[in-house]
């Protein structure tokens, strides 16, 4: 028998920590964080982690 887990991930945004599942698509954080979809965003990689970008 084979169990079948969703691990999740922990995202900071602005001093606020998000768990989210590993399967979100850059557009379900978007959501998530609640930023609009006419906003430009970049995600990086700096320092050994993930750094989401909001362009104006």
């Amino acid at each position: 028998m084979e169990a079948v887990t969703k691990k999740t991930i922990t995202v900071e945004f602005e001093g606020t920590k998000y768990a989210i599942s590993d399967d979100c698509t850059v557009e379900d954080l978007r959501v998530r964080l609640g930023l609009p979809n006419d906003k430009p965003v970049q995600l990086q990689f700096k320092n050994g982690r993930f750094v989401l970008i909001c362009n104006n």
